[in-house]
């Protein structure tokens, strides 16, 4: 049996955790034969059973449209080749690839962690509200020629319910993160010492996707004058950034992006991390990676009350909540957190207890994976 595995990720990672690389391991390690069709990453690929099929984009920018346009012609170009000349049972992955796959006539499972037209908005990108319908009903279009959509949380299969796809064809699954990869890691002092932050220096973190939705101005707001180093790793949409170096103060650190294989030694060289998220369609039904990530490497951590990471979060037990885009409540709790090195220990902990109960990775995997074998 043979599956087309899809997707924009980089394989090998360079600035993100890739699950679909994982996945594509656990398929073959249970004798499937993988074709993994994904940008070229960080070095060579080469696992028993699998099929590196990585097409080349220069210059890739998750927020350029254009270079997003070419990796899809490229990666459409990819799948449609290995569906001519392969004996393909299914097409598994990045959704919008699967609307042509199955024109050519290709079984499709979707992965939809996200609404496009929600996800558009957030990154400011032009036309949104002329061009958010159209992608909403094109993604409604290929949930509804899927055998199954996976989804990260019961709120948003319900609301592909209210879209009008069959309840019982989704699926909630988390996502996942390699917990064992950022436990393990040692912190990376020369990270302080390149950026000018001395050993008793308070350094207050945030990395990945910058959008609107996630929130980092309100981050920037409510720490100005708290006595601490504001890191902010990753990048966004160019304008929004520029907003955001023009509220900046004196204490926030930009990096942009680090390379995948450095986060979590940076991470473990902070003592506290904020997931600042506003409260959206698109960060009430997600589980993102970044949290996951900040407490498998041990990071107290404060985040938006949000509906999906509330059934796995507890205020006061293993994290802080505040009252989404509420910049005073915001930095009351990292004020709070700061000066109770107690807290911190406490959290740490079970932070770590808590990613690897509800999101290692090997949980994610061996779910999707089970479901697969189901439509192959």
């Amino acid at each position: 049996m043979s599956i087309i595995l899809v997707t924009e990720e980089a394989i090998p990672p360079v600035y993100r955790f890739s699950l679909t690389e994982s996945l594509a391991k656990e398929l073959a390690r249970r004798g499937i034969e993988v074709y993994l069709a994904c940008r070229r990453g960080d070095g060579e690929f080469s696992y028993a059973g699998i099929h590196y099929e990585p097409v080349d984009v220069k210059g890739w920018s998750l927020f350029d449209l254009r270079k997003r346009a070419e990796a899809n012609l490229r990666l459409l170009i990819k799948v449609i080749r290995l569906l001519r000349t392969k004996d393909i049972k299914l097409v598994y992955g990045w959704w919008p690839i699967l609307f042509f796959a199955r024109l050519y006539g290709s079984p499709v499972v979707a992965d939809m962690p996200e609404f496009i037209d929600v996800m558009y908005r957030s990154f400011n990108k032009p036309l949104s509200r002329l061009l958010s319908p159209f992608l909403r009903l094109f993604q409604k279009s290929v949930a509804r020629m899927s055998r199954a959509v996976i989804t990260e949380s019961d709120i948003a299969r319900a609301v592909w319910a209210s879209r009008g796809i069959d309840y019982s064809k989704t699926y909630a699954i988390p996502y996942g993160v390699d917990v064992d990869f950022f436990v393990s890691a040692v912190p990376d002092g020369d990270f302080r010492r390149e950026y000018g932050i001395s050993e008793k220096d308070k350094v207050i973190m945030y990395h990945g996707d910058i959008g609107i939705d996630d929130g980092v101005d309100i981050l920037i707001k409510a720490t100005e004058g708290i006595g601490a180093k504001i890191v902010i790793i990753g990048d966004g949409d160019p304008k929004y950034m520029r907003y955001l170096l023009s509220i900046s103060h004196s204490d926030i650190i930009f990096t942009g992006w680090i390379p995948y294989r450095m986060i979590p030694g940076i991470l473990k060289s902070a003592d506290v991390y904020v997931a600042p998220f506003r409260s959206s369609l698109y960060t009430n039904s997600t589980c993102p990676l970044k949290i996951m990530e900040a407490m498998a490497a041990g990071l107290p951590l404060i985040v938006s009350e949000l509906h999906t990471m509330s059934k796995y979060l507890k205020d006061g037990e293993n994290s802080l909540f505040f009252k989404p885009s509420d910049v005073i409540d915001l930095r009351k709790k990292i004020s709070l957190l700061l000066s109770s090195e107690t807290m911190r220990k406490t959290f740490e902990q079970r932070g770590i207890e808590t990613v690897k109960k509800y999101f290692d990775h090997n949980l994610r995997i061996s779910q999707e994976a089970d479901l697969l074998m189901r439509y192959l």
